[in-house]
């Protein structure tokens, strides 16, 4: 289930956002299911990554 959640995490960031940097697909794959749901409902409303990664992600 986590796989799942992290994937449709990653469809969502691109289609809302553009491509996915190495540096946040490794976030995400290392991540928990509860920090992956938690970005992915901060990313239906972010106008960007730094609003669901934090400002140090380019």
């Amino acid at each position: 289930m986590q796989q799942g959640e992290a994937l449709a995490l990653q469809r969502l960031l691109t289609k809302r956002f553009g491509g996915i940097t190495p540096e946040i697909l490794t976030r995400i794959a290392s991540a928990s299911q509860e920090q992956i749901e938690n970005w992915f409902d901060q990313a239906i409303d972010a106008s960007g990554y730094a609003e669901v990664f934090g400002p140090t992600t380019h």
